[in-house]
């Protein structure tokens, strides 16, 4: 039978199992040392503002729930700014907004207008902005100047009409669309049966044409077809087209284009549709609301 023998420690004399259970202890002890938290003896010097070397855009971010704004499968998470929304889009939808307390007679906060894919998400919001001067001029030659907004708050482009006299000879109607800066502008040519216009870039360059029906515009149709085409009228390029829709009960102006359009030519030809709108559809809209 094996004995422990005792072990000389300085002087002391411990037997194997006393000290086997030393060394456990100065092994817990080291293992607690290498496991502590660090402590710095000295304050931390903080030697970069936070944000100073961030390239993000200062838009604000894209809200995760919108009123009355109905997703589609297109993503909302791309980091895409005003114009940008009509990429991919082929047909827009512009629909009026009648608020409660205009439609009461109580306050006259200026048109609004959704602007929209058919069946799906809203891209814009476009409200006129209220000039109480200008509003009291005659109404057939009132301008008007539309705030586009898109889906995060923010103005994508503004719309602008100068005022003019309608549908007097000599006496064109003309309005231009900006973003950051001047998109190009939409001018009416002389005409006497049926609306026509040009559609000009920000350099003045031409860059297609809107025909009408061969109608005076003081008579026009409920619903009429208004077709965008290049400068010698070879192709068709585009379509406007003022209609009934059942689902909402009301007219809308329907806008269609190939998908892979420029931007730019797009935004322009959703001016035009406004100063359409505003020409020939307004008076129309108003009397099929009595």
């Amino acid at each position: 039978m094996e004995r422990n023998h005792p072990i000389e420690v300085h002087g002391s004399f411990l037997n194997e199992d006393a000290m086997a259970d030393t060394t456990d202890a100065v092994t817990q002890t080291m293992e607690l040392q290498d496991n502590a938290p660090v402590f710095y003896s000295s304050a931390t010097i903080i030697t970069m503002q936070p944000g100073a070397s961030d390239s993000r855009s200062p838009r604000r971010p894209i809200p995760v729930n919108t009123m009355d704004w109905i997703s589609t499968p297109r993503s909302q998470l791309n980091a895409i700014t005003g114009t940008q929304f009509l990429a991919g889009v082929e047909q827009l939808e512009i629909q009026q907004v009648i608020d409660l307390s205009t439609l009461l007679g109580r306050v006259d906060r200026g048109h609004q207008y959704r602007v929209k894919v058919p069946r799906a998400e809203s891209l814009f919001l476009a409200m006129e902005k209220k000039d109480e001067t200008k509003s009291r001029l005659f109404g057939w030659y009132k301008g008007f100047v539309l705030n586009v907004l898109d889906q995060c708050g923010e103005t994508a482009f503004v719309i602008r009409k100068d005022p003019s006299w309608m549908h007097m000879p000599g006496s064109r109607q003309r309005i231009t669309v900006e973003s950051a800066n001047l998109i190009g502008s939409v001018e009416e040519n002389f005409s006497v049966i049926g609306p026509h216009f040009t559609v000009y870039d920000a350099s003045k360059t031409p860059l297609c044409k809107i025909h009408g029906p061969n109608i005076c515009g003081c008579c026009m149709y409920k619903e009429a077809l208004f077709q965008v085409v290049s400068m010698d009228g070879s192709r068709q390029l585009a379509s406007l087209m003022h209609q009934w829709d059942h689902l909402s009960v009301d007219y809308v102006l329907l806008l269609t284009f190939p998908i892979d359009t420029d931007v730019k030519v797009k935004s322009l030809l959703l001016g035009a549709s406004f100063l359409i709108e505003y020409l020939y559809f307004q008076r129309i809209r108003r009397a099929s609301r009595r």
